[in-house]
């Protein structure tokens, strides 16, 4: 027998009441999102320090993990209702998570100048892949495959899921893999930072055409690929960029937000083209960045979740999938239910790959 458990992936979640997913998706999250608001700068300019600071990074990204969560348990929900609108947010959020890791690996080249290739990738791939073992492992105690298919799944990159027809390959760590590797070719041998990223530019192109034109995978796999060169082409260009936010932001704010919704409100009509995507996800990415120049942003519990994101990311799909193979939905709280286990786990898992880390880094 290749598998031995009683576990599946399920099609669709079947809900006696959307009222506490509902409560938890369009209130507990905006006001979570409200909250973390610490001051508003109208006319002020906010401190260049402050700006996408390691704190606030992980705040974004704690936002962005939720966002995804709920997103990926919105669309099997049956009926979906207003749940409707998280199907089409979660190449939003991932932009996010590109634009960040852009940024932060520019902002650490600028920093540590030639030191920042030191164990470049060694650290990157522990980083990646340590997360992406242990919870490939868990996924392996609940379905029990063959050592010989646990490897290849492994080394393919799979997460270990029921039936083998219904493995998938972790899109999202092999695209962050070969943004690492692009990063490195487009500025590991130049020090012109215009030229590397125009590799960068060039490089992201042609993974959206390999994958869009060539392999026919999701859009999901490219529609907002271009973010990672943004972040980086922020850092690169922050100041320039930064005074004419300053300049604009009260003009920009609110016009950004009004174009980036309703090409948002457009993809919900079935204009969900993958070009109309990317387009949707950089002025998105217009919008988070002005905001940034427009808010102070601070929370204990989203600075946590942004800190396990990686691990609630790779996590939370096997947590649906036990769920609804062994219990039924009585009083509409599974998606509450499950959204919580989802992340207490993947922060239990961070917790054990920080210490695993700094082990290996000794």
């Amino acid at each position: 027998m290749f598998m031995n458990g009683i576990f599946y992936f399920p099609k669709e979640y079947i809900l006696t009441s959307l009222w506490p997913i509902y409560v938890i998706s369009f209130v507990v999250v905006p006001l979570m999102i409200v909250i973390s608001i610490k001051k508003v700068f109208i006319g002020t300019n906010k401190d260049e320090s402050d700006i996408f600071s390691k704190d606030t990074a992980l705040v974004y990204r704690g936002i962005a993990a939720l966002i995804v969560m709920i997103h990926h348990y919105a669309l099997r929900i049956q009926p979906p209702q207003k749940m409707f609108y998280y199907w089409f947010v979660g190449y939003l959020a991932v932009s996010i998570f590109f634009f960040l890791s852009g940024y932060a690996s520019w902002y650490q080249l600028e920093r540590k100048a030639n030191r920042f290739w030191d164990k470049y990738f060694f650290k990157r791939l522990i980083r990646l892949l340590l997360p992406f073992v242990i919870t490939n492992t868990i996924y392996a105690l609940f379905y029990r495959p063959s050592i010989t298919n646990y490897f290849k799944a492994m080394l393919a990159l799979k997460q270990i899921r029921g039936e083998y027809n219904e493995w998938s390959v972790v899109w999202f760590l092999a695209a962050i893999l070969i943004f690492t590797m692009l990063f490195w070719i487009s500025f590991r041998f130049t020090s012109q930072s215009e030229i590397g990223l125009g590799i960068f530019v060039i490089g992201t192109i042609i993974y959206i055409i390999v994958n869009g034109f060539v392999l026919h995978n999701g859009n999901y796999w490219y529609n907002s690929a271009l973010a990672y060169a943004t972040g980086i082409a922020y850092g690169i260009y922050r100041k320039q960029i930064s005074t004419i936010i300053n300049r604009m932001k009260n003009m920009l704010v609110p016009i950004l937000t009004i174009i980036c919704g309703g090409i948002l409100f457009a993809t919900t009509k079935g204009y969900q083209d993958w070009w109309i995507q990317i387009i949707c996800s950089e002025i998105f990415l217009c919008l988070i960045i002005s905001l940034e120049h427009s808010l102070k942003l601070s929370s204990i519990m989203l600075s946590r979740l942004g800190k396990a994101s990686w691990e609630i990311f790779l996590i939370h799909p096997l947590v649906y999938s036990v769920y609804y193979s062994c219990f039924k939905d009585y009083f509409g709280f599974s998606g509450v239910i499950c959204v919580t286990i989802g992340i207490a786990l993947g922060i239990l898992i961070n917790i054990l790959d920080e210490r695993l880390f700094s082990l290996i880094m000794r």
